[in-house]
Parts: structure tokens; C-alpha cells; sequence
């Protein structure tokens, strides 16, 4: 097997569309070059991208735009993506239609990781997703 390739770091991104698009497919490349099969690594940037999303949405919305880090490394058993903002989280607006589109975020991160956690405080939100990875046969 190849060595695994070294972090992911992209810090200081603009939490605009533009700007996560190409975080996102740079992720994809990322991925892929850690062996990661085309389904699974469409999970972790769905995912990743969702939780970039949800930055925009909610850490600078009202307080102009900010910026999103994203850090991501491969461990001998998993993949692990960390996003972190700057902002403060705002509580969603309640939607009153009785099918909304939106609130669907973190469910989604839930979904589609092995395991995910979300951490908001004072000083922004951080995400950390995982995706546990098959073990290498000898």
C-alpha cells in the first residue's frame, strides 16, 4: 500500500459560495489520493461540504462574511475532517411550512459519518467528522 498523503490543511477561507466549492473539490482530490474509494470519499465531502455549509448559514450570518478552517488527516483507522469557524451560532429560524427544506444539516453530517461531533462556544463552532477506514490485510 502507498503512504498515506500528509494532512489536509486549509485555513482562512472565505465562508462564501465560490470559496467552498474549491475547498470542497480540493478535499475530493485529497481524499482520493488517500486511497479512499470513490462512494466513501462522495460521504466525507458531502458531509465536510455540508458542515462548510452550515458555516455560512449560520457563524456570520448578519455580521458579514468570515472565515471557515478545514483540517483533515488519515489515521491508521480513519479519516478524520475538522471544520472550524470563527462566528457565533445563531439559533435557525423557525420555518412554518409543514415540509421545510432546511434544518436538515446536521442530520445529514450524522448520516453520513461514523461519527460526528459538534462543539459551539464563545470563540465559533467546531465540527469534527470521522470515517472509520477497512483495516489493511498483511
Amino acid at each position: 500500500m502507498d503512504e498515506p498523503p500528509g494532512p489536509f490543511r486549509s485555513h482562512g477561507v472565505q465562508a462564501v459560495p465560490q470559496d467552498l466549492r474549491r475547498l470542497r473539490h480540493d478535499l475530493m482530490a485529497w481524499v482520493l489520493s488517500a486511497g479512499v474509494g470513490e462512494s466513501r470519499a462522495q460521504d466525507i465531502v458531502l458531509a465536510s461540504y455540508e458542515a462548510l455549509a452550515n458555516v455560512a448559514d449560520h457563524a456570520y450570518a448578519g455580521a458579514g462574511s468570515g472565515v471557515v478552517d478545514l483540517d483533515a488527516a488519515v489515521h491508521p483507522d480513519r479519516i478524520e475532517v475538522v471544520i472550524s469557524d470563527h462566528g457565533r451560532w445563531r439559533t435557525p429560524v423557525v420555518d412554518p411550512r409543514p415540509v421545510s427544506l432546511r434544518g436538515r444539516g446536521l442530520m445529514l453530517l450524522r448520516a453520513s459519518a461514523d461519527r460526528a461531533d459538534i462543539a459551539s462556544g464563545e470563540s465559533g463552532t467546531v465540527v469534527t467528522l470521522a470515517w472509520d477506514l477497512a483495516p489493511v490485510r498483511p
